[in-house]
């Protein structure tokens, strides 16, 4: 008896197939009509405003950074970490949005606008912490 990987795959999805239908359809739609009434009213605009927020919030940081000369000895190089450190913060919140379900986006642009703004107001923020906190 010859055994295939394909027919395991099929056995698998058969299984989960079997495990998933436990409900009809017409529950899981009047499950959903439900919750769509229970949610409060959200604005039309909510993500666009917390990103354009997001932004006045980066410039403000980046000013207080930029306004005077930094004495740096490798400017280049602080910046390219900072924006790296700023990846990696917008990576985690993006992540923690997506595991609570709130990564959800009615357009792309609206998502790439969310996301590069998360990384602009990391990027920001640690600089401000690097340069006026004296931390580091």
């Amino acid at each position: 008896m010859s055994w295939n990987i394909l027919d395991a795959v099929g056995l698998v999805f058969e299984a989960l197939d079997l495990l998933g239908s436990g409900s009809s359809k017409t529950e899981s739609l009047n499950y959903n009509e439900s919750t769509k009434s229970s949610k409060r009213k959200e604005s039309k605009y909510f993500v666009e405003w917390v990103s354009t927020s997001f932004v006045l919030i980066s410039c403000v940081l980046l000013f207080i950074v930029f306004k005077d000369p930094l004495l740096v000895d490798s400017f280049f190089q602080t910046v390219c970490i900072a924006i790296l450190i700023g990846f990696v913060i917008a990576f985690i919140c993006c992540f923690a949005l997506y595991i609570v379900e709130f990564f959800y986006f009615k357009s792309f642009f609206s998502m790439l606008f969310f996301c590069t703004s998360m990384i602009v107001l990391g990027t920001a923020s640690v600089l401000c912490l690097y340069f006026r906190a004296g931390l580091f």
